[in-house]
């Protein structure tokens, strides 16, 4: 499972997300893996030095640390 691990000052959280692969729909073409974004979710959460339980944060601020994924590369 891929992932993608956000880092500043106030927050480290790790996201993981399913992939499908995915092609030009032409045989040949080449084949890569694509995030599926509705399956992107907070592994792990730090927040000013501190583990945080994702699962017990509100919703808006679970949103909100969610859109940090939209920011990098998952691997």
């Amino acid at each position: 499972m891929p992932s993608y691990t956000h880092s500043d000052e106030t927050i480290e959280a790790t996201f993981v997300a399913n992939v499908e692969m995915v092609d030009f729909g032409v045989p040949g073409s080449p084949v890569w893996p694509e995030v599926i974004p509705e399956t992107i979710e907070i592994q792990t959460l730090e927040i000013l030095g501190v583990d945080v339980d994702p699962t017990k944060l509100p919703t808006d601020l679970y949103s909100a640390i969610l859109d940090l994924a939209d920011e990098g590369e998952f691997e």
